[in-house]
């Protein structure tokens, strides 16, 4: 199935994603996107569906969308609480713990800003985000 999607041409596969999926894919999601969600609700349609938890979460992700087609624009990956972020910074290694409610333990203090740990390691102003790898300076990772 994946063998025969990659061979289409972006048209065709915007078609047949239009097809599984019953709404035209953003304008900004490329190629290889749309190649593994199509193999995604290809499998899914062979499978019977997901799991009701998941069919739910999704619905709402459709709902936001269709309200605001922008809405994921301005995505903010969310961290798991337990995720340890380690970030090595001139010959240091730095570990910072996420906890829950968006805040974070690094020195055994409390932070509710990545920014302000960025800051704290490095004696500079850092945008959180860029600092520990998950957006680049110039925009989204």
């Amino acid at each position: 199935m994946h063998a025969e999607i990659i061979k289409l041409s972006l048209a065709g596969l915007r078609q047949m994603w239009v097809e599984a999926w019953g709404v035209e894919p953003h304008l900004r999601i490329g190629r290889t996107m749309l190649e593994k969600s199509l193999v995604y609700k290809l499998r899914e349609q062979r499978s019977g569906g997901v799991p009701d938890e998941t069919g739910k979460r999704l619905r709402q992700l459709v709902k936001s969308y269709k309200r605001n087609p922008e809405c994921f624009d301005q995505y903010k990956p969310a961290l798991k609480p337990g995720t340890r972020l380690v970030r090595n910074w001139n010959g240091n290694r730095y570990s910072v713990l996420v906890l829950k409610d968006g805040e974070y333990e690094y020195r055994n203090k409390i932070y509710t800003s990545l920014s302000q740990i960025a800051s704290d390691i490095t004696g500079t102003r850092w945008n959180g985000w860029v600092f520990f790898g998950f957006k680049s300076r110039g925009g989204k990772k």
